[in-house]
């Protein structure tokens, strides 16, 4: 490593330091926490991307901290991947928790100190607040939506538990039409079958990669959106299955995906003790992603961000005329 690098990675290990010192001797105040999240982010922006990456995680999970912190049941979660990969939906259902009083069984057996951590890391730290943000602003355009378009059909792709359709007066009170939530987990689904199927939700069990093959058949939509998937496709790949989504709608039909910006602060937390990398883009790395769309098909193409500035949005609208 570089003299810079060094000197970052010295600070950051004291820092590491008097974290665990205050949690192992006052718990987990909403402060210490808040200065870790800061210290590690401004660690991460100071090193190279590889040095961070192959050092600077290391020495954080090698730390007496990376014990502490993984009493957290949110934290550890990410970490194990008991379903195999980080974000899966229990893991979004800790970040809704504040909201819907709906906290996954796994922190009932959490230690006094885990609980604490818990407390900030899924209820007040940035990103978790940016989820549930992000989840307002598809509420708000399904109910928008569907006051506009009788009958609205609607697909959400990588749907998870789908919770804002909890929240939806409008498939509550019978306006939408066809409500279709894929996801490749089918223990996700089966959630989606059992709570929201009353409500005419019907799960379908597909991987982003048979989307993009063409072998599951999906069109007709008014309206589709994939909210937490973005943050894990690489510009090839979303440029494809933006095109894609394109395809799926009815002409004037509209797309909206969503994707975590680089200034969340919980980016280098999630990294180093969760071992949750996302991809993160600004509002400009975003709307590049439509740039393949051919132009006779598109009418509009925005790009516009949460009430926290933490989640950009990308929205399409299919021409009227469009195939």
């Amino acid at each position: 490593m570089d003299a810079p690098a060094d000197r970052s990675l010295a600070d950051l290990e004291r820092v590491l330091d008097r974290t665990a010192a205050a949690l192992q001797a006052h718990g987990a105040a909403t402060e210490t926490m808040e200065v870790l999240f800061r210290e590690l982010f401004a660690t991460r922006r100071q090193v190279p991307a590889d040095i961070w990456g192959e050092v600077v995680v290391g020495a954080c999970r090698r730390h007496p901290l990376a014990g502490l912190l993984h009493q957290d049941p949110f934290t550890f979660r990410a970490f194990r991947k008991p379903r195999g990969y980080a974000g899966d939906a229990v893991l979004l259902d800790f970040m809704y928790a504040a909201e819907d009083a709906l906290m996954p069984p796994e922190w009932e057996a959490g230690t006094t100190l885990g609980k604490q951590i818990c407390h900030y890391t899924s209820t007040c730290s940035q990103g978790t607040r940016a989820a549930r943000s992000r989840r307002r602003v598809i509420i708000d355009i399904l109910n928008r939506r569907a006051a506009g378009t009788p009958g609205l059909s609607v697909l959400s792709l990588a749907c998870g538990h789908l919770r804002e359709a909890r929240y939806c007066p409008a498939l509550r009170q019978g306006r939408l039409g066809r409500f279709l939530a894929v996801d490749q987990d089918r223990e996700s689904l089966a959630v989606v079958s059992r709570e929201l199927g009353p409500w005419g939700v019907v799960p379908l069990a597909a991987s982003v990669r048979e989307v993009l093959r063409g072998e599951v058949v999906l069109s007709g939509f008014d309206l589709v959106y994939a909210t937490g998937l973005y943050d894990y496709l690489a510009d090839p790949v979303a440029r494809r299955l933006c095109e894609r989504l394109l395809s799926m709608l009815a002409p004037g039909g509209r797309f909206l995906v969503a994707n975590v910006m680089p200034t969340c602060t919980s980016a280098a937390y999630m990294e180093a003790y969760m071992d949750w990398w996302l991809l993160y883009r600004t509002e400009a790395q975003l709307l590049r992603l439509a740039e393949t769309l051919p132009d006779e098909d598109v009418e509009t193409v925005r790009v516009f961000t949460d009430e926290l500035g933490q989640v950009a949005f990308l929205e399409v609208e299919k021409a009227a005329t469009g195939r």
